[in-house]
């Protein structure tokens, strides 16, 4: 390192990077952190643009509270701004518009195609010896049967993952797939008033007066960036010494130097984290760096015209010969995220990183082409404004090899006082309130204890 950099000071741990993770353990360590961000403002993938009056999440999130200490947490920042929210989305699968979640929606379907659905799953799920599940494509047939995912999640995954399925691991990144209820499957198949509760029915979205300064999920991260005690903005992270436990930053055009005394907290993403270590094994920084991710381009649509109703929260899309996984409709989270005479949507296009980026105006021409091909801007409404917001990474993609990698690139960080945490700092597919749950736990581990206890836990 740099003999040269400037120093800008010293904390107990410095947290690295102010996205939701960062923010959570920054506000629990205190005095006894200082966090570090590249960015002008913090929140990461968890901030909300606004323009001309309409507002957008850069990515959709809602919170869904897996246990009761989290949610006091988050309850206590957010107070009454925070509003329950009981998502309704919709499903294009091949044979037709089903509620989500598809298999629990069957009798909405043609009667021929539930049929199909119905009798594949009946294969696996009373099937006499469980199958081998070698890839993704294994887990999601053995999960819905062969007719479910040829309706609905062969399309939509290869969407997602633009990759070969069978390429994908089985496992890692799939938190929300769960196997279905043969009965409650059939009961939906049986009863089309039927409406079944998914898993993230109790769902809640900040909703702060009319006039606030922020509005979405930016909220949140501005309530955590609100109790970290030492917040420093434009300072990206450029290398770390594990030997003399100093971090260089670039700030303000200067390098910096500032020291930790017990560790570094870390929601970088894992493969720019192991490059900044200077002392990191040769073939772990070659192995993380080989890593494979998928960003997400966020098209921000602003609408004039009278808000559609009956088309739900967001609406997911199989068909290939779209560009998008996914609609997003932000009045319906919240009325105030545009002016009365108007209405925005969010619309998703996931790609490789590795992939060139094309132009903002062929990605938005082509947006706009679907978007109309599936009549989703409805008679009478234009189109005022269109903006593209680019999140990479967004997704992390387990290929047959990640998880070895992962999981010996933490060893490796975690043995030098380097603590990871966050869906990109530990390179795995997590919900936000697991997240939070997490960089929450972490900070109260690590966190330093008076000295008279003549230890600190440094795992």
């Amino acid at each position: 390192m740099n003999n040269s950099l400037l120093n800008a000071g010293a904390a107990p741990i410095l947290v690295l990077g102010a996205g939701l993770a960062g923010l959570a353990a920054g506000s629990v360590l205190g005095e006894a952190c200082m966090v570090l961000e590249s960015g002008s403002r913090p929140g990461g993938l968890v901030r909300t643009e606004s323009r001309n009056g309409f507002w957008f999440d850069r990515v959709l999130h809602l919170l869904y509270f897996s246990d009761p200490e989290t949610e006091r947490r988050v309850r206590d920042l957010l107070g009454d701004d925070l509003m329950p929210c009981a998502p309704t989305a919709w499903v294009e699968s091949r044979s037709g518009t089903t509620r989500f979640p598809l298999q629990m929606h069957l009798g909405e379907l043609d009667p021929e195609a539930a049929v199909r659905c119905l009798r594949d799953l009946a294969e696996v799920c009373f099937a006499s010896t469980p199958k081998r599940m070698s890839s993704f494509e294994d887990m999601l047939i053995n999960t819905f049967g062969r007719a479910l995912c040829e309706e609905f999640f062969f399309p939509y995954n290869r969407k997602v993952w633009k990759r070969p399925l069978e390429g994908l691991a089985s496992s890692g990144f799939q938190w929300n797939v769960t196997h279905p209820d043969f009965v409650e499957v059939l009961r939906g198949a049986l009863d089309r008033k039927r409406v079944f509760d998914p898993y993230n029915s109790a769902g809640w979205y900040p909703r702060p007066p009319a006039h606030a300064p922020a509005r979405g999920m930016e909220v949140l991260s501005r309530a955590l960036a609100a109790r970290v005690a030492d917040l420093r903005l434009g300072h990206e992270v450029t290398g770390i010494d594990l030997d003399k436990r100093l971090v260089s930053a670039r700030a303000g055009g200067s390098e910096v130097a500032l020291r930790y005394e017990h560790g570094c907290v870390a929601t970088l993403p894992l493969p720019i984290l192991i490059s900044l270590c200077e002392r990191a094994p040769a073939h772990v920084r070659r192995a993380c760096a080989n890593l494979k991710r998928n960003r997400v381009l966020s098209i921000a649509l602003a609408v004039r015209g009278s808000r559609p109703a009956g088309r739900g929260h967001w609406r997911y899309y199989s068909d290939e010969s779209i560009c998008f996984t996914r609609l997003v409709h932000m009045h319906e989270l919240d009325p105030d995220s545009a002016p009365q005479n108007g209405w925005g949507m969010l619309v998703e296009v996931t790609e490789p990183a590795e992939r060139p980026m094309e132009a903002d105006s062929v990605i938005v021409n082509r947006v706009i082409h679907d978007v109309r091909a599936v009549d989703a801007i409805p008679a009478g409404c234009e189109i005022v404004d269109v903006f593209v917001m680019v999140n990479d990474p967004a997704y992390v993609v387990f290929d047959m090899e990640s998880r070895q990698i992962v999981e010996e690139a933490i060893h490796f960080l975690t043995a030098n006082d380097i603590w990871p945490v966050g869906r990109y700092g530990r390179w795995e597919y997590s919900s936000m309130s697991q997240v939070l749950r997490d960089a929450f736990a972490l900070a109260e581990r690590v966190r330093p204890r008076p000295a008279s206890t003549g230890c600190e836990d440094r795992t």
